[in-house]
């Protein structure tokens, strides 16, 4: 389960960073099975972070809480 989640996750920030919007990003699991991955984007200075944070929470909205998505400059 936590394999195919990562893979899913990774695979929709992948396409994102590809197209420009994202420079890079870490995806960190907790300890305890129940807890929602986090996820560190680091944006691009071309675009604000707010606009950022949005498009990720859509794009990963079934998959990670729009609390644990974390934006970075």
């Amino acid at each position: 389960m936590r394999k195919a989640r990562h893979l899913a996750i990774s695979s929709r920030l992948e396409a994102t960073k590809r197209h420009g919007l994202v420079e890079d990003y870490a995806i960190e699991w907790p300890v305890s099975n129940f807890s929602p991955p986090r996820v560190r984007v680091r944006s691009r200075t071309q675009f604000p972070a707010q606009l950022t944070l949005n498009y990720v929470a859509v794009l990963l909205g079934t998959l990670v809480p729009s609390r644990s998505i974390e934006i970075e400059r």
